[in-house]
């Protein structure tokens, strides 16, 4: 049996945000869009765990800034977005909180 080949994914020129950034699947996704070339902003609430990831990740080659912001902030991620020098392509929200709902009855409070 042969296995399937993934295609060869580049995001050279895209710019990602990932939040949860500093750790886990977060930490993850980020290392993997960085590899494919993409810009990738991290984003997450402790200043020095987020700046441990900026700096491997960028120590194996990929392009990363990182921000500390609380995403249950609202208000300060969207004026994060909005200072952004262009849009963002992707976005990772891999933040570790949850409320189990379906998509269309989560409200910004939850």
């Amino acid at each position: 049996m042969q296995v399937p080949r993934t295609p060869s994914l580049r995001l050279d020129g895209k710019r990602a945000l990932v939040t949860g950034g500093s750790s886990g699947i977060g930490f993850a996704a980020a290392a993997a869009l960085a590899a494919a070339g993409a810009g990738v902003t991290l984003v997450a609430r402790r200043p020095d765990r987020l700046q441990e990831a900026v700096a491997a990740l960028r120590a194996a080659g990929g392009s990363v800034d990182g921000v500390a912001r609380d995403v249950t902030d609202v208000a300060a991620v969207r004026a994060l977005v909005a200072a952004a020098p262009a849009p963002f392509d992707v976005l990772v929200n891999s933040a570790g909180a949850a409320r189990h709902a379906p998509f269309l009855e989560v409200a910004e409070a939850d």
